[in-house]
């Protein structure tokens, strides 16, 4: 009927399209056709040569000269128009006016007018490729809104917060990723999403049991490193970073009180004589070496007290500093003695 086919033709036996069809649809269909005696649009009376031609959407019935028969796409992703319609002018003008205002939103490319030129078309025999492309690109921008949306939260200050902040900034860089969104976006997101991750780590490593062994120090180091690398929050890097420092410091003091607990056992340096050599560090023998091991002391001590190491072991260590020092002073007056005392006996002799 679209292509002009005479809705009362007749058969070799007389009957009419009408007389053998059983549809409802398709009856009333051809009922209304042939109740119309003239153009809708132009008046012009349908005859044996003036056809009534049937518009694909409004389904009236026109003359030859009020409509245009054109080829359109079958599926968005047919290759070539190969469906074949009959529009009436009224019809063409508002597909036309709908296409135009779909080409226009998807230059703007902006969501409002895109949904509002989707919605005036979708009642409409528009151009399925051109519907197809403009509700991807509605998908691609409502995408990178849910992208800018999940990528709100900038630093990781709670752990609780990571693991919902993380399932909803990957989700929304994986459907960002298969709608096609700007490709800069989507790398900014998931360089977020790495700083984020290093946060966490850092934070999970940082308000975690501590030692001060040189295995966990060097791991937070490395989460300190890697976390820098994605320019996670300063704040976090300088809290990091002074954890560090503190067991380090922590470190140094317990290996000095530990290198020293044999010579601070000692009462008196008179005491060592009576001491295995082997039970003493090796420095305690010569003077220079234990003063120069009893400032490298006071420097780890005055470092460990920047540092703010944990208050018992900063007391340990300080008494442990004055009785070496007592030791070590001790330890030159007996020297100082035994020196004059040989200055004697040269004289006499």
């Amino acid at each position: 009927m679209a292509q002009g086919a005479d809705v009362f033709a007749k058969n070799d036996r007389g009957h009419t399209p009408y007389a053998l069809c059983t549809v409802p649809e398709v009856m009333r269909l051809l009922q209304s056709a042939m109740d119309a005696l003239s153009c809708k649009a132009t008046g012009k009376q349908f005859s044996s040569t003036v056809l009534r031609y049937l518009c694909s959407w409004s389904l009236d019935v026109f003359c030859e000269a009020a409509v245009k028969q054109e080829y359109v796409y079958e599926s968005p992703d047919a290759i070539d128009k190969e469906k074949p319609v009959t529009w009436c002018t009224e019809v063409k003008n508002t597909i036309t006016e709908a296409e135009h205002q779909l080409s226009q939103a998807m230059h703007l490319n902006q969501l409002e007018t895109i949904t509002a030129a989707l919605a005036a078309a979708e009642d409409k025999p528009v151009d399925c490729k051109l519907v197809h492309q403009c509700r991807q690109v509605k998908a691609k921008l409502e995408s990178e809104i849910q992208l800018g949306k999940a990528m709100q939260c900038q630093v990781i200050t709670q752990l609780d917060m990571f693991n919902e902040v993380h399932e909803n900034l990957s989700k929304a860089i994986e459907d960002a990723e298969a709608k096609n969104a700007e490709k800069q976006r989507i790398d900014g997101a998931k360089s977020l999403r790495r700083k984020l991750m290093s946060e966490a780590s850092l934070l999970r490593a940082v308000e975690g049991p501590q030692k001060t062994t040189p295995g966990h120090i060097a791991m937070l180091e490395e989460l300190t490193t890697a976390a820098r690398a994605e320019s996670a929050n300063e704040e976090l890097l300088t809290r990091a970073s002074k954890l560090i420092a503190k067991l380090k410091s922590e470190r140094d003091v317990q290996h000095r009180i530990a290198e020293c607990s044999p010579l601070c056992a000692l009462s008196s340096f008179k005491d060592a004589a009576d001491k295995e050599p082997s039970g003493l560090p090796s420095w305690v023998a010569n003077t220079d070496e234990f003063e120069e091991f009893h400032e490298e002391y006071k420097r780890i001590v005055n470092q460990a007290d920047v540092d703010e190491i944990e208050k018992s072991l900063m007391s340990a260590a300080l008494e442990q500093l004055a009785k070496i020092e007592f030791l070590l002073i001790e330890k030159k007056q007996m020297e100082a003695e035994q020196g004059l005392k040989a200055n004697k006996k040269k004289k006499k002799m």
